[in-house]
């Protein structure tokens, strides 16, 4: 009886494994190309003057690979006879809740059929965070797939900014992009417009948001003694996005990637054992990227005093002042819809709709229509105010989590770049709004939270030197 069952079982978990390994690769595949924004379907559901990306139905794709990756790693616990796992509870509840309101939002959304567009968008982002639960994963198959993006986004933005124009590559999804035209992001001084690098991306905040959540996942590989020395190849990309991640001028990016790298390295270097190891391979690291990265500041010091605010840029500087102005204006628009709609919000997606609409009082000559700099808030205002408090839980849930599993995440150096990809996404939710609403942000997004999900069960209920 025993020997009929192994020959029973032996072919259903030799096909369990292949389906195992075959998310593995629609998951690498997923990460690679999710920085692009090539559109393979574009239904056109137009509202002038309202952009199309907040109206029109879209297919990219990375939607093949994320519907590949979902489908396979929730299949191959099936095949196996294993449970689905689903994760801490205190990831997995809320989740289910946030899938359920955008969905009932639809009843009460400005545009119902675009609520439930995005509504069926995130029920594949939460079967995203359960593959990536259920399906054990090697650093390598995360770091791998984003270090050759970097290599290839990165060396197209950096090129972009000394051409000062689009390198021909629009069959690859590049846009054209002219400084001199109207709606290319632009830096600007005295006459001079400067053009931002955008590599195959919609928008340099866009490029800047995906290297600094690559980046530090290729950090915490390289710092990991264990990936031996072929972890020294990721100083390339590590070097190589850092010089990009810098010609994108997005502030909130490279704000993103300052706080978590440092929180990273702080923690790494309070483990005693590692810590001479770890100094020695950060300094690597720092001198490397500070090399490459000294000529590109030196020569655009004008730039980046601009950004940071210096010499009073942020009310003298016509580019920056009517950027501030334009982010009050959408935050001031987002708290009078969600004030208006506290219980029902007005459907998931349909914010820059809303505002079009509904706030007579929104500067519309002066101002493009788009969701506010601030997730929580569209989120509450897109499905009203428990949305945005499941969403201000999930912000602040994994960060509670850090701190009482501090031992592991300073132990080990991968466990410590999945805590800072979750940084990442914090720190970007405060200042732009692509983790909610952009198919890139929101791949970033859940597969911080599903990687952190997964070390999570992994780590036992005490740290491990307690």
């Amino acid at each position: 009886m025993s020997h009929a069952s192994n020959r029973t079982l032996a072919p259903r978990t030799r096909v369990a494994e292949l389906l195992t390994l075959a998310t593995r690769f629609a998951f690498a595949a997923l990460l690679f190309s999710s920085p692009w924004m090539v559109q393979w379907l574009d239904i056109k559901r137009r509202v002038e003057p309202v952009f199309a990306g907040y109206t029109d139905f879209f297919l990219y794709p990375s939607d093949l690979f994320l519907g590949l990756t979902v489908a396979l790693g929730l299949l191959a616990p099936l095949v196996a006879g294993a449970p689905l796992k689903r994760g801490p509870r205190f990831f997995f509840f809320p989740f289910l809740l946030l899938v359920a309101l955008s969905f009932v939002s639809a009843l009460m959304s400005i545009d119902p059929a675009l609520t439930i567009y995005h509504s069926v968008r995130m029920l594949f982002l939460f079967g995203l965070y359960l593959a990536l639960v259920n399906t054990p994963l090697r650093a390598a198959w995360v770091t791998v797939p984003l270090a050759l993006a970097v290599m290839v986004q990165g060396s197209v933005g950096i090129t972009q900014f000394f051409k000062q124009s689009s390198l021909g590559l629009q069959g690859w999804g590049e846009l054209n992009l002219n400084p001199a035209e109207t709606g290319v992001s632009i830096l600007r001084y005295d006459d001079l417009r400067i053009l931002r690098a955008y590599g195959l991306t919609d928008h340099p905040n866009l490029l800047g948001g995906f290297l600094t959540f690559a980046l530090v996942y290729i950090l915490g590989y390289y710092l990991h003694p264990a990936h031996g020395r072929a972890r020294y190849l990721f100083l390339a990309p590590l070097a190589l996005g850092i010089v990009a991640l810098f010609f994108t001028f997005s502030r909130s990016a490279e704000l993103a990637f300052g706080i978590a790298a440092a929180l990273m390295i702080i923690a790494l270097l309070q483990d005693k054992p590692a810590q001479r190891q770890r100094a020695r391979d950060l300094g690597i690291a720092i001198v490397l990227c500070a090399f490459l990265l000294l000529p590109a500041v030196v020569n655009n010091q004008r730039l980046l005093a601009q950004r940071a605010g210096l010499a009073n840029a942020f009310s003298e500087n016509v580019g920056e002042e009517r950027s501030l102005v334009e982010r009050d204006e959408l935050l001031e628009s987002a708290n009078r819809l969600f004030y208006r709609h506290q219980l029902s919000g007005v459907g998931n997606g349909a914010l820059a709709l809303g505002m079009f609409y509904l706030d007579k009082e929104f500067p519309r000559e002066q101002y493009y229509y788009q969701p506010a700099h601030l997730v929580v808030l569209d989120v509450a205002a897109e499905l009203g105010i428990l949305g945005g408090f499941v969403w201000l839980w999930l912000m602040l849930a994994p960060l509670a989590v850090m701190w009482q599993k501090r031992a592991r995440f300073i132990s080990d150096a991968w466990c410590a770049a999945v805590a800072a990809a979750v940084v990442v996404t914090f720190v970007v939710g405060l200042f732009d709004y692509y983790p909610w609403i952009w198919q890139s942000g929101r791949i970033w997004q859940w597969s911080a939270w599903g990687l952190f999900a997964a070390v999570f069960v992994s780590i036992p209920s005490r740290g491990v030197h307690e």
